[in-house]
């Protein structure tokens, strides 16, 4: 409702300015609210209040100063929030790697990161700037063609073979690149004790510590001897080398395991991993096993929307696997089941037979009620 009515409210503001007309704005409603969200509980009285208010509160931030600068937070707020519609697009086959549903896919590069999503606008493999560690690419002979390679905090590497694969290559580089020169956050890459007879000044850290800089940015970091920051494990501030950081591409806190996996070997990244999926199926068995559980553990994960499908009614909610549907299935939901093309088409044609089953069962106790009725 908040984000909708804040739209509104800047639409008017572009279309009319500051001052809002109540039977205007009534006669607006339709084409600035979706049907579907026009109900007898939302009304467009409703929402012409909700919009007249989101207008006050904009005015009273000041954040409607001119029409240039809400067309400005209209495009900032799309790309927040749906950052897959501000992506380039690219067509691509994977070659190598960990396997994914489908090795046709679209690569979509934006400024959160690399997507992979196929024709159905399911992502397929999801990656930010802080997990990738190294892109190349490469030119083939005739039959191979051009390919890129990208490398992942997690040990992983995908290869994909693309006619755009130096321009992908070269993008997601110029985003990488950015990011560091940008970026607040480095991990320290040895154990980096203070030197003897060597001031307070100096930060002290161990191998895998996240910093934050204070007082420089990433770009410093790669082209200067020192720098100064925060440690955030030890919350001690003060100069370290260079030289012993890993910048990450990032502007914003990145996530814990993140960090944890930047510094640990091959080896202790499976075991990290392993350990990890070990835990989380072995979390509390003691209690009652629902097939809402089942499904975590064992149904593919939901398709994410990308696209036109991210400008569908919130209402929605986030796609339940383990819930009662009434529309063909378009992939089984047994992960193990999804690499094989054969058990996937006998799995979709027997859901399709549980609902005919149901449907005449619907229609048998029907006709049973009327006869009892006569």
């Amino acid at each position: 409702e908040e984000d909708l009515a804040e739209l509104a409210s800047q639409q008017y503001f572009v279309d009319y300015g500051s001052e809002i007309l109540q039977e205007r704005l009534l006669s607006l409603i339709p084409s600035y609210i979706p049907d579907r969200e026009i109900t007898a509980t939302k009304t467009a009285e409703k929402w012409a209040q909700l919009i007249i208010n989101s207008h006050k509160k904009g005015l009273h931030h000041k954040k409607r100063l001119n029409t240039q600068k809400v067309k400005e937070d209209v495009v900032d707020f799309a790309r927040l929030k749906w950052p897959l519609l501000f992506s380039r697009f690219y067509e691509a086959f994977k070659f190598s790697g960990p396997s994914l549903p489908k090795n046709d896919v679209i690569v979509a590069v934006n400024w959160t990161g690399v997507y992979f999503v196929d024709e159905q606008e399911q992502v397929l493999l999801e990656l930010s700037f802080p997990e990738i560690t190294a892109m190349s690419s490469s030119r083939g002979g005739k039959l191979q063609g051009q390919s890129f390679t990208l490398a992942t905090v997690k040990g992983d590497e995908y290869t994909f073979t693309s006619n755009n694969a130096e321009d992908i290559r070269d993008l997601v580089v110029i985003f990488l690149e950015g990011l560091r020169k940008r970026s607040k956050y480095v991990v320290g890459l040895q154990d980096c004790p203070i030197p003897a007879g060597v001031d307070s000044t100096f930060l002290s850290f161990c191998k895998g510590d996240l910093i934050i800089l204070d007082e420089h940015d990433g770009e410093h970091v790669m082209n200067s001897g020192w720098v100064h920051g925060i440690n955030d494990r030890s919350k001690q501030r003060g100069h370290f080398p260079a030289d012993a950081v890993y910048v990450l591409p990032s502007l914003t806190r990145p996530q814990y395991d993140i960090v944890a996996l930047v510094t640990m070997t091959p080896d202790q990244r499976r075991e990290s991993l392993t350990l990890s999926q070990m835990s989380l199926s072995e979390m509390d068995k003691s209690k009652a096993y629902t097939l809402e559980e089942f499904s975590y553990d064992h149904f593919r994960a939901p398709p994410k929307s990308t696209l036109s499908r991210v400008m569908m009614s919130k209402t929605r909610g986030k796609e339940r696997l383990w819930s009662c549907i009434r529309e063909p299935l378009k992939q089984p939901l047994l992960k193990k089941v999804l690499g094989h093309d054969e058990l996937s088409q006998e799995a979709l044609l027997a859901f399709i037979d549980i609902l005919l089953l149901l449907i005449f069962n619907h229609i048998a106790a029907h006709y049973v009620l009327l006869y009892q009725g006569f």
